[in-house]
């Protein structure tokens, strides 16, 4: 299984997302999907990529895997940060038990 950055994941996601059918099941698009819902936000750019997959997620039904969960958690925390400049520590003990759960 080949590394896939943030950046290409973002841009199979779009490419996948906007096209007609990219199928059910497809593994490229699962994978950056995964890596998107995984990732915690570095700029305003990645944040709202993030919340568009997530939105996209929720519309598709709960992930049995927790990465939608993750992915909330994520942008709470950074969310967090812009706000104050540190993660409230309920939102960083919060964030370690979701990590937890999607590791297992």
């Amino acid at each position: 299984m080949s590394l896939m950055s943030f950046e290409s994941a973002s841009r199979l996601w779009l490419d996948l997302a906007d096209a007609e059918d990219p199928g059910p099941g497809d593994d490229a698009y699962d994978r950056a999907e995964q890596l998107i819902l995984e990732h915690r936000p570095r700029n305003d750019h990645e944040a709202v990529l993030i919340a568009e997959v997530l939105a996209e997620s929720i519309l598709g039904g709960e992930r049995s895997d927790g990465r939608d969960v993750l992915a909330a958690r994520n942008l709470q925390v950074w969310i967090g940060r812009s706000l104050t400049g540190e993660v409230a520590p309920t939102a960083a003990r919060t964030l370690a038990r979701v990590a937890a759960r999607v590791a297992a």
